[in-house]
């Protein structure tokens, strides 16, 4: 296992020295590394390619270590599948509440849930302490103090933890209500990075980017990769200081936020703020990242709306840019506190027209052609903003296993024009012969998405099936 090295850990407490940090905020905790190794042994920790990130040298090591003990009681026990989130966040989570005492028993220390009515990790104490002792699990985490603890330096040095708490303290306040800051963390952690109080401390449960984990050093790392990386722990701390601010505009938002209107199934929209307060903290990431990374804001901004917009926050990049405009047009000495009762009102005003754009139709969707030379018109829900260029994926499919065939930018060379309204453009792709996809505003590939004149992107992965007949 490639270990983090000493020089980035004293480089690391140097930094802080510098900006006034007297302390990391990281809580290294042997029962939260206990508890996400138990979880990645499971069958779902296993085969979901998301939840557990096996990425890291030390993944492979945790696998091999603990292969012997595969067939434990307590990995069936807690063998939680995706449907069973709560159940896996909780057992996760809660496990940061305990310690061992002198005698190696679990106890709970702090009173402290994630998630209200899920207790699974305090329900298995008795199944989980005789896996640690069947496992040596205990002197397995002493060997690896030096690899946790040089993880924690480089994704400090590289989120710039310091400046993101001084951005968010200058543009929201300081939180009075929070007596300090943690963030715990894992290597094994793929998915669903969290925020929550603990006895008054604003904790962070995160998400280490891919380079940290692939050990690769700041030097060999590139700026969007940083920049990128940083939305884990930004989007985390950031709801210490959205989330209370709305709460004093609840009803503002109430008012004139309505989840019905923005919100398209990310399971958010039960709570009345949540929707709101997820768009917010989005919002405020990109005017972070415009900040501390101009470079390369623009291409990780755009990233980010379209994935969110998987999430059914559809209207991500509107939301972005209607904050972005009022804070570059805000006033000297003017901060995001101060513009939080406008943008909830200018939000209200635009919502009855804000809607999600689909392709309702093309000439050739679902047809069957003898030519390779494709002419393409589509048409769409709603006038789309007239492009100069935007980009497809091509894919085919090939005994039902859909896969990338090309991206091509389509302008002026394919043809490209488009209907006085906007509702319709027409293009030329060339095609292969079978089964062809062509996918619009694919996240994470996509350069030029299409958007609506409305400032809403169009739906991610719209696509149109085309068959090209074999000579």
């Amino acid at each position: 296992m490639k270990n983090v090295s000493a020089t980035l850990v004293m480089l690391f407490w140097g930094y802080l020295t510098l900006l006034g940090q007297t302390a990391s905020p990281v809580r290294l905790s042997e029962t939260y590394e206990l508890a996400n190794i138990i979880l990645a042994l499971t069958d779902y920790g296993k085969t979901d390619p998301w939840e557990v990130s096996q990425q890291s040298a030390y993944y492979q090591e945790v696998r091999t270590y603990f292969d012997a003990y595969r067939h434990h009681p307590l990995l069936t026990k807690v063998n939680y599948s995706r449907q069973q989130w709560q159940n896996y966040l909780s057992f996760r989570t809660d496990s940061y509440a305990f310690i061992f005492d002198g005698s190696n028993h679990l106890i709970r220390k702090i009173a402290f849930s994630a998630n209200s009515g899920f207790n699974p990790f305090e329900e298995n104490l008795a199944l989980i302490e005789d896996f640690v002792q069947t496992t040596r699990f205990r002197q397995f985490y002493t060997n690896h103090i030096p690899y946790y603890k040089g993880l924690a330096s480089a994704y400090l040095v590289s989120q710039r933890y310091p400046e993101m708490l001084q951005f968010l303290e200058n543009e929201l306040g300081k939180q009075p209500t929070l007596s300090s800051y943690a963030i715990v963390m894992s290597p094994l952690v793929g998915r669903m990075n969290c925020h929550r109080v603990v006895e008054g401390v604003g904790t962070d449960f995160i998400t280490l980017p891919s380079f940290i984990l692939m050990g690769k050093t700041l030097q060999t790392t590139s700026e969007e990769e940083i920049a990128s990386g940083t939305h884990m722990l930004f989007t985390e701390l950031d709801h210490a200081f959205v989330n209370p601010m709305t709460e004093l505009y609840q009803l503002l938002v109430k008012t004139h936020f309505s989840n019905q209107r923005w919100d398209t199934g990310s399971g958010y929209e039960k709570d009345s703020l949540a929707t709101f307060n997820e768009y917010m903290t989005w919002a405020v990431y990109n005017l972070y990242v415009q900040h501390y990374f101009p470079s390369v804001a623009k291409k990780v901004s755009l990233e980010w709306a379209m994935q969110n917009e998987t999430r059914g926050f559809y209207a991500s990049n509107l939301f972005n840019k209607e904050l972005e405009a009022m804070y570059q047009k805000r006033k000297t000495g003017q901060t995001l506190e101060d513009l939080y009762p406008r943008l909830i009102k200018r939000l209200g005003k635009l919502q009855n027209r804000v809607q999600k754009p689909v392709i309702q139709s093309s000439n050739l969707s679902d047809k069957n052609l003898s030519d390779t030379v494709a002419k393409f018109v589509v048409y769409f829900s709603e006038p789309m903003i007239k492009a100069d260029s935007f980009d497809v994926i091509i894919a085919t499919e090939k005994e039902g296993k859909v896969s990338k065939e090309r991206q091509v930018e389509v302008s002026k060379k394919q043809g490209l024009s488009w209907s006085k309204d906007g509702k319709s453009a027409q293009f030329t792709l060339h095609l292969v012969h079978g089964l062809n996809y062509v996918f619009f505003n694919v996240p994470w590939q996509t350069k030029t998405p299409l958007c609506a004149q409305t400032g809403v992107y169009l739906t991610p992965y719209s696509q149109l099936k085309t068959t090209v007949a074999h000579q």
